[in-house]
């Protein structure tokens, strides 16, 4: 998890050192504090500052923490002008702009833009377009498996600042993607997305053999299970283990949803 010194969080906000201050010693911005009286923040401590005084939220300006000059990028994040970010996210992601990715997520996010919306609205759009231009053979694999790395570093380093608070009697959602399905990106933002509504996720990531998952689903009996189908190269395959994954989910009265 990375965390925001006060400097940091004072630039973020476009205010003081002294008013971080005097916000997090009224109350008003939580904070951790290290044995030696330093305050240490993280994005979710800011985002719940922001929500309940929404004007100072205009303020907030990732892009100048990070160091980036870019008029345009920092007013489609201002507005959440999606269809126009979804090029220009595009465009960084092929070109493994990491930094632009990361601090766009993060900069839509502070400005109070719900995490699932930023991933149905900007990241899974432009993983549509990248795997387009790959299958038109206008990029390689090579290119097609940087890009899709990139944006799930940028989705990684988001979901590691934000704060997850569990609720009571929330039993567990278990994720995973079928055999021969290698994409756990659309997992991992599922899972984040879950998190921050108080669910707690297992995720088994890609090329999960529905067989394997038995012991499994007795031993954390979990509520509901989440199957990310993004491609299927084995269409009979597939249609097998779905069937046994009915059957096995049936007899468990187990929740299962799928998407892809």
């Amino acid at each position: 998890m990375k965390y925001l010194t006060s400097k940091e969080v004072a630039i973020l906000m476009g205010v003081n050192v002294s008013t971080i201050k005097r916000w997090t010693d009224d109350g008003k911005l939580p904070c951790y504090q290290t044995p030696g009286g330093h305050r240490k923040f993280i994005l979710s401590h800011i985002n719940e500052f922001l929500s309940k005084n929404k004007k100072k939220s205009r303020k907030v300006n990732v892009i100048e923490l990070e160091g980036i000059k870019d008029r345009k990028l920092i007013q489609y994040i201002d507005h959440g002008a999606y269809q126009k970010l979804i090029p220009v996210f595009l465009d960084h992601a092929i070109n493994a702009d990491s930094n632009r990715l990361k601090t766009t997520l993060i900069g839509l996010y502070m400005k109070q833009y719900p995490v699932y919306e930023i991933y149905d609205s900007l990241v899974l759009p432009v993983l549509r377009l990248i795997g387009d231009k790959w299958a038109d053979d206008k990029i390689s694999i090579a290119e097609e498996h940087l890009a899709s790395n990139t944006i799930r570093n940028a989705v990684n380093s988001l979901g590691e600042s934000l704060q997850r608070q569990y609720l009571k009697g929330q039993g567990y959602t278990l994720c995973l993607a079928l055999s021969g399905d290698q994409h756990d990106l659309p997992l991992i933002m599922a899972k984040q997305v879950l998190e921050l509504q108080g669910i707690p996720v297992l995720n088994c990531g890609r090329d999960t053999p529905v067989e394997s998952l038995k012991t499994l689903l007795k031993k954390f009996k979990p509520d509901r299970i989440i199957v990310s189908l993004t491609y299927i190269e084995d269409r009979k395959l597939a249609n097998r283990e779905m069937n046994e994954l009915f059957k096995i989910t049936s007899e468990l009265k187990v929740k299962i949803c799928i998407g892809g």
